[in-house]
This record gives C-alpha cells, sequence and structure tokens, in this order.
C-alpha cells in the first residue's frame, strides 16, 4: 500500500545543521577542563566534549549557556533522552526559545515517542508559527489517527501565505527522497485522509491539486494511480 508512505516527513530543521559555541570562557588563561573540550571538539570527539562540559559545570558554575551546549552535544551524539533532561530544564528558564523546543521536539521523533514529539511540535509551532512546524504536527497527528485535528490543520497550513515558499523532503518507498513544495505534501497528507476515510473522489481532487503544484511529485502520482486502480471497475474478460 504505497500510499502509507505518502506522509512521511523526513525531520528538516536547521537545527540539526547547527552547531552552538560553549559560553565563552574567561579572559584568563585557560582551564583544564577548558583544554580538554577545545580538544576534544578540534577532534569531533562527542563523548569527551560531554564530560568536559560536565567539568566545566562543576568548577565554573550552571551557566545557561554551557548547559545549552551540554543539550547541543547530547542531541549530536545520539543521547536524546539526556538532551531532553537539559532541555527541559532550560526550557523553564526561557520557555519561548525556539531553538529548545526544536531540540525536544526533534529529540522525541528520533526516539520514535510520537505522542510526546506531537505534544513538543505543538508547542514548537506556538512560538515559531512556521509551516514547515504545522506541517509536523500534522504528520504526527495522522499517526496517531488524530484525522479530524489533522484536517484542521491541512486548512490553517494551506491558508498561509507562508507556505508558498517553502519546501520539504519527503520519503519515498524505494528509499529515496525528494524536495517538494510545502503545499503539494500538504495536499498529499489530505489525500491520503480522504482516501482512509473511503472518499475517493476528494481524494483525487487532493492529489491532483498536490501536482498542479509539484508535477514531479513521486508519493502524489503513487498516490493517485494506486486510488484509480483501486476504483477503477475490473473489466470483463473476452471469451
Amino acid at each position: 500500500m504505497r500510499y502509507l508512505y505518502g506522509i512521511a516527513l523526513i525531520a528538516t530543521s536547521l537545527l540539526a545543521q547547527k552547531k552552538k559555541d560553549p559560553a565563552p570562557a574567561p579572559a584568563s588563561a585557560p582551564s583544564p577542563a577548558q583544554k580538554v573540550y577545545a580538544q576534544a571538539v578540534a577532534y569531533g570527539d562527542l563523548l569527551t566534549q560531554i564530560y568536559a562540559l560536565h567539568w566545566r559545570l562543576a568548577t565554573e558554575g550552571p551557566s545557561f549557556g554551557l548547559r545549552d551546549t551540554l543539550a547541543q552535544t547530547y542531541f549530536q551524539a545520539g543521547l536524546y533522552r539526556q538532551a531532553i533532561a537539559v532541555a527541559d530544564e532550560l526550557l523553564k528558564e526561557q520557555p519561548r526559545n525556539a531553538d529548545l523546543a526544536e531540540l525536544k521536539a526533534l529529540a522525541y521523533f528520533y526516539l520514535q515517542d510520537t505522542k510526546n514529539a506531537l505534544e513538543a511540535y505543538e508547542k514548537l509551532y506556538e512560538i515559531t508559527q512556521s509551516p514547515l512546524h504545522l506541517y509536523q504536527v500534522i504528520t504526527l497527528q495522522f499517526n496517531l489517527q488524530r484525522y479530524g485535528e489533522c484536517q484542521a490543520n491541512i486548512d490553517k497550513l494551506l491558508a498561509n501565505p507562508e507556505a508558498d515558499r517553502l519546501t520539504v523532503r519527503i520519503s519515498t518507498p524505494d528509499g529515496q527522497t525528494q524536495e517538494v513544495p510545502l503545499r503539494a505534501a500538504a495536499w498529499n497528507v489530505r489525500g491520503v485522509l480522504y482516501r482512509l476515510q473511503k472518499e475517493p473522489e476528494k481524494a483525487r481532487t487532493s492529489f491532483e491539486e498536490a501536482l498542479k503544484i509539484a508535477p514531479t511529485f513521486l508519493l502524489a502520482k503513487g498516490n493517485l494511480e494506486d486510488l484509480n486502480k483501486e476504483v477503477q471497475p475490473s473489466t470483463p474478460s473476452k471469451k
């Protein structure tokens, strides 16, 4: 059933590309912990960076900058639960810090904790009002079968003019990725929803809208082809 792949979003986030510098060291000569951290950064040794950051926190005090860098480093090392723990602590101090909210949302996403990922992305969208974050909310609501909320948020996304200039990378059934306009991706999800709800004409219209925006959109093409095969009456064989 190809159409089930039609809403998979590869988490697209500037966060994955960011690397924050830690809080600046004092003007005096660097401490052993600072030297260890700098050396670990030079060699790309994330685990030693984490150790050195803890050492610095113990000796320099729990500054926001050092803890923020620790959360980022945990995330880069794939230690997502630890990254969430630090992010939660910092979000109590800065509830509208978009970078930390995004880190937390992505960490839950990579842990495949859909329920908590949805809650985190909903809070992130409250902060940023970004259509990209709303699209991730939509895909997670779909996975949790919260179809009514999913449809309402698709309406909201399609009504947002900012969506016109944004794109997302979507996974294909054969493991490839394709960058498509966000608006086309939203129409594709809508088509999948209508297909699941046994409304083939609305599903067809939605897939066709996606293809008007992005004629080479592979998943929308495949979803439309599968839908047409499903609803096409079988032709009697000739004798």
